[in-house]
């Protein structure tokens, strides 16, 4: 058998360039074979399957659903439009995630330690570069909290049926927050290998790669149809199953988080090699290795071969 230098087996997805690669036949036996080792990125460890930093980030998304939802909800306000309870929606939505995007970017591209971390392109984005991330991430968070403010709005009429309280059916609203992980995966997915295919790339998809050397601000820069197709992963679920809002919120609040650490660039604090080749290569990794579709799809690439 082959080996790299490193004394590791060849990775299963090796691209030299950019280009779209092609499939192999070897997946079948690479799932079910024994060396999954095969498939750890070449840089910060990711592998096959859910990591600490994935359980980590779902609880702290899964705490913060809960402190919004205890804090008042209106649910009840929303059975009328008005500028006061859609207000709050959008502040809390925009100062969470302002918050988060800001604090990655200042610690690792900003702060006097951020050589402390290991980034995994060593250039910086351009300064207009961070500006235009910023500004289509503020309004994608902008696009959310309308499609939030519509989910409140359905509730509240009726339009969507719910469940009011959590004990009224604990077992169903459990399992749905177990799986909502999975389901948005299996959504973004979905959605995100449609939009490579052309014209919808360069229609819709093609903004969100101008970031190909992507940073805490890139996570959410997207054209508006995308961002509003992003969004409805939490919500979808939430249409078939009649379950508790603390599933959508969630959901949500991770749709949201997730793209902060997915983006940022760097080894430390959840950061995703796995997802910054798909933006420096393209046609690759379209989903992550939380649930490794892509290595079903042909398309799993490691980094050991640049």
């Amino acid at each position: 058998a082959l080996a790299l230098p490193s004394g590791r087996p060849p990775p299963a997805r090796m691209t030299a360039t950019g280009s779209k690669p092609a499939p192999t036949g070897r997946l079948s036996s690479s799932w079910l074979g024994v060396d999954l080792g095969k498939f750890r990125m070449a840089k910060g460890g990711e592998a096959v399957g859910p990591t600490v930093d994935d359980i980590f980030w779902n609880l702290l998304s899964l705490g913060t659903a809960v402190v919004i939802w205890n804090f008042g909800y209106p649910i009840e306000e929303a059975k009328v439009f008005r500028i006061g309870w859609m207000a709050r929606v959008i502040f809390r939505n925009l100062l969470l995630m302002t918050a988060a995007f800001q604090g990655f970017h200042y610690a690792m591209y900003e702060s006097s330690f951020r050589k402390s971390f290991s980034k995994f392109n060593p250039r910086m984005p351009k300064d207009e570069e961070i500006r235009r991330d910023r500004s289509y991430t503020i309004l994608s968070l902008i696009i959310n909290s309308v499609m939030e403010c519509m989910m409140l709005h359905c509730w509240a009429t009726g339009a969507i049926p719910y469940q009011e309280r959590f004990l009224d059916a604990p077992g169903i609203v459990i399992l749905m927050l177990c799986l909502s992980p999975f389901l948005r995966e299996i959504h973004f997915v979905i959605y995100h290998r449609i939009l490579h295919i052309q014209p919808l790339f360069k229609w819709f998809h093609a903004h969100h790669h101008l970031s190909y050397n992507p940073s805490p601000w890139s996570g959410l820069s997207m054209h508006p149809v995308e961002s509003s197709t992003y969004f409805t992963g939490p919500i979808i679920p939430c249409l078939v199953v009649r379950t508790h809002p603390l599933v959508y919120l969630f959901a949500n609040v991770h749709a949201q988080i997730a793209s902060v650490y997915g983006h940022h660039g760097h080894e430390e604090y959840g950061g995703s090699y796995f997802h910054y080749l798909h933006h420096s290569k393209v046609w690759c990794n379209y989903g992550t290795p939380f649930l490794p579709l892509d290595i079903l799809m042909g398309t799993w690439e490691t980094g050991h071969v640049e």
